[in-house]
């Protein structure tokens, strides 16, 4: 039977070599996960350097499955009347011309009930729309973070990160540096409290134990009911 080390959700096969003197991770084109490393390497050292990659690994699985990332998450067209999330509340999308002044006008904002987007962006519109959500981001997930930190009991480093995580809402680095998809913007504020819960309590406990989910359940005792929702309500976005 093959080595193997499960790190999060994921499973990697282990390969060692004697001649090999550094530790090496590959993404596969199946899909499959190897790390390669020198043949008395304990694999407690190697945990530690996986997680460092797992944003990197995680972007690279995505990139090799576009079709699943079209099942996730819906993808934009970017038409009049198309419908868009912010904190849970619907939106609907107005394409609209730059205005006469000649004033200065952000790319996208939020007008009532519409969500607008200036016509001469539409050739770069997903780009707008996602700097849309992470300027967004940055404050309310930080702002999240330090309400729950005392009480998981764990110290994050340095502000949030938000970035495409491919088909992952969050993660959390070796280093204590947590993750976030720019598209968690798009979900209920109860939704976005569990994602970030979910990354804290992995700083502590960074695989899927018993003791993870009831390190989880501690903190927040309906978690499930807010997981299984998540996981129906999340392709929608």
């Amino acid at each position: 039977m093959s080595e193997t080390l499960q790190v999060e959700d994921l499973v990697f096969t282990i390969k060692r070599s004697g001649r090999r003197k550094t530790v090496g991770i590959s993404v596969e084109r199946d899909g499959s996960l190897v790390v390669s490393l020198p043949e008395q390497v304990n694999l407690d050292e190697v945990v530690p350097l996986i997680r460092k990659k797992l944003v990197w690994v995680y972007q690279k699985l995505q990139a090799q499955n576009a079709d699943e990332k079209r099942s996730i998450f819906r993808k934009p067209e970017f038409i009049d009347g198309e419908g868009f999330y912010l904190l849970g509340q619907h939106y609907r999308l107005k394409i609209i011309d730059s205005t006469e002044s000649n004033k200065p006008s952000p790319s996208v904002w939020i007008s009532g009930d519409r969500l607008l987007l200036r016509r001469d962006q539409l050739s770069k519109a997903e780009e707008r729309i996602e700097q849309f959500y992470t300027r967004r981001a940055h404050p309310y997930l930080n702002d999240a973070v330090e309400k729950w930190v005392k009480l998981i009991g764990v110290s994050p480093t340095g502000y949030v990160n938000v970035t495409d995580l491919g088909y992952r809402w969050g993660s959390c680095s070796a280093n204590g540096r947590l993750n976030f998809h720019w598209r968690v913007m798009q979900l209920p504020p109860a939704l976005i409290e569990y994602v970030v819960v979910h990354e804290l309590a992995h700083l502590k406990k960074p695989d899927h134990s018993p003791e993870f989910w009831s390190l989880l359940g501690r903190a927040m005792p309906d978690y499930a009911s807010r997981k299984d929702l998540l996981k129906k309500l999340g392709g929608r976005l």
